[in-house]
């Protein structure tokens, strides 16, 4: 799964707004959306993790 932390996601999201993320740094994002997507959808039925505990689940928690 192509998990990215949250500070590189902002920080691409900065970036992204003002015209400097990489077309590397984009994709990273959209796999990561892509994974979360598939992760969620796969888990949606069981909605065993509440509001934050998808986060620990895929190993994004701080």
């Amino acid at each position: 799964m192509a998990v990215q932390s949250d500070k590189f996601l902002n920080t691409v999201r900065g970036k992204a707004m003002v015209g400097h993320a990489s077309p590397e740094e984009i994709m990273k994002v959209f796999d990561h959306l892509d994974a979360l997507e598939m992760f969620l959808d796969d888990h949606d039925e069981d909605d065993v993790f509440g509001t934050e505990g998808w986060r620990h689940t895929i190993g994004m928690e701080d």
